[in-house]
């Protein structure tokens, strides 16, 4: 997962968003279609880590309420699958993904762009 923004800094760096460098949004939401497209291929037994992905990466973008959304469908299929359910503790407890305090690292949908 800490390879999909494309970025040369440590994971854990990366999986807090908390980098120097920005994010190569274009590929996050390229790694989002694909991952939208396997959970649509997948049986509800193996979602739970796409469904975590996409709600981490909707994180990463700054929508919390969406973000949410997938790490619960993540949880219904997987009540015990702990990295859906530490993602969502995390969101639950209002932390913010770093890339969205600066906006030059921020994510950009096309209605913020002139």
């Amino acid at each position: 997962m800490a390879d999909i923004p494309g970025i040369d800094e440590p994971a854990h760096h990366i999986l807090f968003a908390q980098t120097q460098s920005a994010p190569q949004w274009s590929r996050i939401e390229w790694a989002q279609q694909l991952l939208l497209h396997a959970y649509t291929r997948t049986s509800p037994a193996h979602a739970a880590p796409i469904l975590t992905t996409i709600g981490y990466i909707n994180w990463w973008e700054g929508r919390g309420s969406k973000a949410h959304q997938f790490l619960q469908l993540a949880l219904d299929t997987d009540p015990g699958y702990r990295f859906a359910r530490l993602s969502d503790q995390m969101l639950g407890a209002g932390i913010i993904a770093g890339w969205n305090t600066r906006r030059e690292t921020a994510y950009k949908t096309q209605l913020d762009m002139p």
